[in-house]
């Protein structure tokens, strides 16, 4: 009976008690942080005031919860209205824009963009403020995110199958306990994954339009237009100089533009702050170019330095921006790798988008906890429950876990964080561990064909697997054993244990 329904799709007792389980340890998991008014949705809620009713009304919430907007770093603010204005007026931009950049006051309301992020989420800190008192807004927030946890719990059942679902479940407990609810990344995260199923089932229209506002979200999933124009583009049945050829691009500009045009026209300064805040962050502390640089202090007796800038801790340390520069181009080059792949059929659209977040978080001169929300949603779709993957990749949450929250909470100041003894051997584990599963998976790329499993548990040879010419779907020839696919999967996997 258990057996039967973890394959079955309709919505069971397993699903409640398993979604329930997952809501309550990540609503337990940012606990800890409402009312205290220094974390990141503290931090939401200053953003959202301020822009809702504009900078004087900063106050209502607090004289040191806002603090960062009242009196802010120059590390979050890259650039002022004042240094903007001068930008343009050195650049000869006409006097009637120039003016009407000058009007856009923080002060006004809905002038004031994040400095961090894209001005759509703003949708998401405005839900939870409209519903509760200010008072309660955390909770407010860290509810919103359990609910959309529980969503994409349900997308996968729907369109993989109850094991994925769980491994979904059991993977987001472990490396967002403390994250999911205290973040918004998991609304790109979830945006990301509709918008792969969607292409996965030649809905082209719908995942670039899904695509698009994962990107407006949080810009790191525009790197994955390219995998889904080669796909949809290849899938196409129209002429090259038809338009409905190009019209899922269409729709994913169309959106761009017109969101893009709005921040543009509520903040210039807001628009861009983003990009020129993501440009000079400086190397985190959990980065593998990190990871080196403290293996580089230790085995020859360098000294490193540690400093909370850009809203996380960094690290100053002989040869850091060197190893910097060779993750940066690991990734360059690792990113074209993927493409080269797609383009030989060797990938099909889910495998490669998980490839390229993978190489993205690995190989970043950032990697903070969330990040790995950006891929655990896509881990599950693509590997579906296959153990291995599962096994390995709670480890990996795990030691994240520990890292964040436990040990960054253990010390009041914060900068002295990187000097407790397990911090960097916890986060080079997880670094390499990390590395080296991405490095398999380029691999398996490499030597055979890489899709999404869609053989619960199969333990088929994969030189029994031969691809069909012209299609990403594989074919097992006979013999073959326990080659039963699961209901609603559009393509074959084949990954060895």
């Amino acid at each position: 009976m258990i057996a039967y329904r973890l394959k079955s799709k309709r919505i069971s007792w397993i699903d409640i008690v398993f979604v329930l389980m997952m809501a309550g340890i990540l609503y337990y998991g940012a606990s800890w942080q409402f009312f205290s008014g220094n974390d990141d949705v503290a931090r939401y809620q200053c953003y959202t005031q301020e822009f809702l009713h504009g900078r004087n009304s900063l106050g209502s919430l607090g004289s040191s919860n806002c603090h960062f907007l009242i009196n802010p770093d120059p590390s979050i603010v890259p650039m002022t209205q004042t240094e903007l204005v001068n930008s343009l007026k050195s650049a000869h931009v006409p006097a009637f824009i120039v003016n009407y950049v000058n009007t856009q006051s923080r002060d006004q309301r809905f002038h004031a963009l994040p400095y961090e992020y894209p001005m759509l989420t703003l949708i998401p800190f405005t839900l939870a403020m409209l519903v509760v008192p200010a008072s309660l807004f955390q909770i407010s927030f860290a509810l919103l995110m359990v609910l959309l946890a529980a969503v994409v719990y349900f997308v996968l059942l729907r369109w993989r199958s109850r094991g994925t679902a769980v491994a979904y479940a059991i993977l987001l407990v472990a490396g967002g306990w403390g994250t999911v609810a205290g973040r918004f990344d998991l609304i790109p995260s979830a945006l990301t994954l509709i918008a792969v199923i969607l292409g996965d089932r030649k809905r082209w229209n719908w995942a670039f339009a899904f695509l698009a506002l994962a990107v407006l979200y949080k810009y790191y999933p525009v790197v994955l237009l390219i995998p889904f124009l080669v796909v949809q583009l290849r899938d196409s049945e129209f002429a090259w100089k038809s338009w409905k050829r190009w019209q899922p691009l269409g729709i994913f500009v169309l959106f761009s533009v017109v969101v893009m045009g709005i921040s543009l026209l509520l903040s210039v300064q807001g628009t861009i702050s983003p990009f020129l805040y993501l440009g000079n962050r400086p190397i985190q502390v959990e980065s593998l170019a990190a990871v080196f640089a403290w293996l580089n202090t230790t085995l020859f007796s360098h000294t490193a330095q540690y400093a909370y800038t850009f809203g996380s801790l960094n690290i100053e340390a002989p040869g850091a921006s060197i190893f910097s520069t060779v993750t940066t181009l690991l990734e360059l080059v690792g990113v074209l790798y993927v493409f080269w792949l797609l383009w030989r059929r060797k990938l099909d659209l889910a495998a490669c988008c998980l490839l390229i977040l993978l190489l993205i978080i690995v190989t970043g001169k950032v990697f903070s906890p969330q990040y790995l929300i950006w891929v655990i949603p896509l881990v599950a779709y693509v590997g579906a429950n296959k153990r291995s993957w599962v096994a390995l990749w709670f480890i990996i949450g795990t030691c994240t876990m520990i890292i964040y929250p436990f040990l960054y909470t253990r010390i009041h100041n914060i900068v002295v964080i990187p000097t407790i003894w397990s911090f960097f051997p916890l986060v080079t584990l997880r670094n390499f561990l990390l590395a080296g599963f991405t490095v398999y998976l380029l691999y398996r790329a490499t030597r055979y064909t890489l899709t999404k499993v869609v053989l619960e548990d199969s333990l088929i040879p994969v030189e029994y697997a031969t691809p069909v010419e012209n299609s990403s779907i594989i074919e097992y020839p006979t013999p073959v054993e326990s080659s039963i696919p699961v209901e609603g999967s559009s393509s074959v996997e084949r990954l060895e244990e």
